[in-house]
């Protein structure tokens, strides 16, 4: 500090304040983050010290200083106005400040160890590292016109940003995966845009790329992948892994054509996702039924539930309901819950085999004791079972309990629960089921 004011100032206790106050912005987090980033600070720098404010301590003089003059333009808040802690030669000089970049990202650029499929499509494989440092350093870019919709906001000034479009739960689960090692390399797509300015030489007996010029190279499909990547290596700097890099040369309209082919052909319905990948305990333990009990080849892992192939529910609904009423946590509750299930589902097929086996759909007309959904109230009657007498409860019971509830379609009321569907929430009329058998078992089992 250099100012005859600054000894009324803390700087400390002035960013302390501030950064408290920013932590409820995230509007003004990213124009502080454009700011720095448009000095060569890699971006997300400025949120990592949102996170740990002691990383202030490792910013150079001229960085702290064009912080703080950041955080003034954006925030105008006086408390951190930059006279209070700086000269004027101080401050201009952090204005002009630029943070040297490490050459390995300039143009051109040299890729090695890298396959041609023609003179428009390579592929090759890059550390997790390699991945960041490209990102961070803006050598690779998101371009809007050849991704999924943006996030549009109206700035202060009128103006509108664009932002990506991001499902923060879809990148926590990737870096969770990651982290545990478990995450398997998939492909994500670059583009060096083809506009003309773009050279690019590939030599085969080498297997070298080189990107002697280009506008633009834009991350066309794995954005998601990129920042979990980014995300597990805050976690874990040391993390090792890699992901395969498919780099395209095509035009802006070439690019858009292939990223709507990428994403419409053969994808895969979410439920069978939800089965092929199984990250929960729970997931585990339908497995387990559809395996080992009579539910086996009657668990379909598609949404949609077809009678006739003898499908009575799916993969999510009883995963979700488990995950929800059990709470299993570990592999002994995983071995506890499976067998208590597969009794439970064992003995419900077998005392209401018309309903659950010989003639699903023909029941299915008239009552809604085998409607896919409703194996959240089996799951909370085994529950309430286990609870009571422990995994080996009284088989019998399960009977007693399910003859005591009217499951007819016309006048019951559970009837008029089941007729919500479609015009609510599925996830609504789940908590409604679970609502209604929480409360009717435990009345039948009192």
């Amino acid at each position: 500090m250099s100012t005859a004011n600054a000894e009324n100032f803390d700087l400390n206790e002035s960013l302390s304040i501030v950064f408290a106050e920013l932590n409820k912005d995230k509007e003004q987090q990213r124009e502080i983050d454009d700011i720095l980033a448009s000095h060569n600070i890699p971006r997300g720098t400025f949120l990592e010290i949102l996170v740990n404010p002691e990383r202030v301590e490792l910013l150079e003089k001229d960085e702290l200083c064009l912080l703080v003059a950041s955080l003034y333009q954006v925030t105008n808040d006086e408390r951190i106005r930059p006279t209070h802690f700086y000269n004027e030669k101080e401050i201009n000089k952090a204005k002009k400040y630029k943070k040297k970049i490490d050459d390995s990202y300039t143009l051109p650029h040299l890729y090695e160890r890298v396959l041609s499929g023609s003179d428009n499509d390579y592929m090759l494989k890059l550390s997790y590292q390699e991945i960041k440092k490209a990102w961070e350093e803006e050598f690779w870019t998101y371009n809007f016109e050849t991704q999924r919709n943006p996030v549009k906001k109206i700035k202060k000034d009128g103006t509108v940003k664009y932002t990506p479009k991001v499902n923060k739960r879809s990148v926590k689960e990737i870096k969770d995966l990651m982290l545990q090692g478990k995450y398997k390399p998939d492909v994500i797509v670059l583009n060096v845009l083809m506009d003309g300015t773009d050279e690019i030489f590939y030599n085969e007996n080498d297997l070298e790329l080189t990107i002697e010029t280009a506008s633009q190279i834009n991350l066309i499909d794995g954005f998601h992948r990129v920042e979990a990547v980014i995300a597990a290596l805050e976690e874990n700097p040391e993390l090792e892994g890699y992901l395969y890099v498919s780099i395209r040369n095509y035009d802006l309209e070439t690019a858009r054509y292939y990223l709507g082919q990428h994403n419409s052909f053969n994808t895969f319905d979410k439920t069978h996702i939800r089965e092929l990948k199984s990250l929960n305990i729970s997931d585990n333990i339908v497995k387990d039924l559809n395996t080992k009990s009579d539910l086996k080849g009657r668990i379909t892992t598609s949404t949609a539930v077809k009678h006739k192939f003898k499908e009575i529910t799916n993969f999510k609904v009883l995963s979700d309901a488990i995950q929800d009423i059990f709470e299993p946590k570990t592999g002994k509750d995983r071995l506890d819950i499976s067998y208590t299930l597969i009794r439970f589902f064992d003995y419900l097929l077998g005392s209401y085999e018309e309903a659950f086996v010989t003639n699903v759909a023909e029941v299915a007309k008239k009552s809604w004791i085998n409607h896919h959904n409703t194996f959240v109230g089996y799951v909370v009657l085994a529950k309430k079972l286990f609870d009571k007498h422990g995994k080996d409860f009284p088989v019998d019971e399960i009977v007693r309990v399910v003859n005591g509830i009217d499951f007819s379609k016309e006048g019951s009321e559970f009837n008029d629960l089941m007729t919500t569907q479609g015009k609510v929430n599925s996830n609504q009329v789940k908590r409604q089921i679970r609502n209604f058998f929480e409360d009717r078992v435990g009345q039948l089992l009192s």
